[in-house]
């Protein structure tokens, strides 16, 4: 979620927090209920859970979809793998479950912090997690410390970050892992852009900055697409759009990272629209590699409990779509 926005960040809270602490120094009783990495069946149709706190009310959310999820799961800076841990190995039982280590609201970050992090993450969530978001939003301007700095800076700063998704992508691959890297869309190619600077064009990103290893590598190539209020007046054309990251990330799959609007109080009618337009694109896009995705950025806000409105919409938008194989 772009930093300049109002986004839900909600770490566990303190007595989830330390019950989850608790249940982690008994390791043998909850490694007996983890489960083995899976592969993610295709259509995906993911959402984003960035809280965590209101687990007991969103397993029965999930388990009434009528596919089985991907789960995305953002990991907030100062809640540790262990507290995570327990709902994790519930998630896991009901759906498939990504997780995005560092979300790009957290930046600007530095390789240290972004290493151990993944470290801390990806050993300590094992077996839970299906596939790591080892970038997320990763050519925005904001991931900086310098937005609208020189080319030299801009430049020595977008190589550093660049430099941290390779350390995190060695950690994932080192253990088995797969990976995914997700870009925002901030340019379609038609001379309309929302970016900050010409470095920050996904395209021209990726190429730039991101390692062969890392473009090689990847198992995902997502997008990050917020046209409501965030980044407008864009007029994508999709299937040329995903051929072009398909040939930036020629052994990835691809598909949206997450989807949705920077505040929960925008307009029914856009958030609606947005659910019923890109979820069935399943059934529409003509393209062997294109997986869904989409990841409702406010899943824990706006569809938990199963009984809210946006939950409707978004179980029967899904209902007559094509089951994952």
């Amino acid at each position: 979620m772009k930093k300049l926005t109002n986004s839900a960040k909600t770490l566990l809270t303190p007595l989830a927090a330390a019950v989850a602490l608790f249940a982690a120094s008994a390791p043998l009783s909850l490694n007996a209920n983890a489960q083995a990495a899976a592969t993610i069946k295709a259509p995906i149709y993911g959402v984003t859970l960035d809280d965590l706190s209101n687990i007991n009310a969103i397993i029965p959310s999930l388990t009434k979809l009528p596919y089985k999820p991907t789960v995305r799961v953002v990991f907030d800076p100062g809640t540790s793998a262990a507290e995570y841990y327990p709902a994790l190995v519930k998630l896991h039982t009901v759906a498939y479950v990504m997780g995005e280590i560092m979300d790009s609201y957290y930046f600007p970050s530095d390789i240290d912090t972004y290493t151990a992090r993944t470290n801390e993450l990806v050993h300590g969530l094992n077996g839970t997690v299906d596939v790591w978001e080892i970038a997320n939003e990763i050519n925005g301007e904001w991931l900086r410390q310098d937005p609208s700095g020189d080319d030299a800076t801009v430049n020595a700063e977008e190589t550093a970050i660049g430099q941290m998704v390779d350390a995190a992508n060695t950690i994932v691959k080192s253990v088995g892992g797969k990976t995914a890297v997700t870009l925002y869309y901030n340019d379609d190619s038609k001379g309309n852009n929302c970016w900050q600077l010409p470095q920050d064009y996904w395209k021209s990103w990726a190429s730039t900055f991101l390692s062969a290893r890392v473009r090689q590598g990847a198992d995902y190539a997502l997008f990050s697409y917020y046209p409501y209020q965030d980044c407008t007046g864009l007029s994508p054309s999709w299937g040329a759009d995903f051929h072009a990251l398909e040939s930036i990330f020629p052994n990835a799959k691809v598909g949206f990272g997450e989807i949705g609007t920077s505040s929960t109080s925008a307009p029914t009618y856009i958030q609606t629209g947005l659910i019923k337009k890109y979820y069935p694109m399943v059934n529409t896009f003509n393209d062997p590699k294109f997986i869904g995705g989409f990841f409702w950025w406010n899943y824990a806000e706006q569809m938990v409990p199963y009984t809210k409105s946006y939950w409707n919409v978004l179980d029967q938008t899904i209902a007559p779509l094509k089951a994952p194989q």
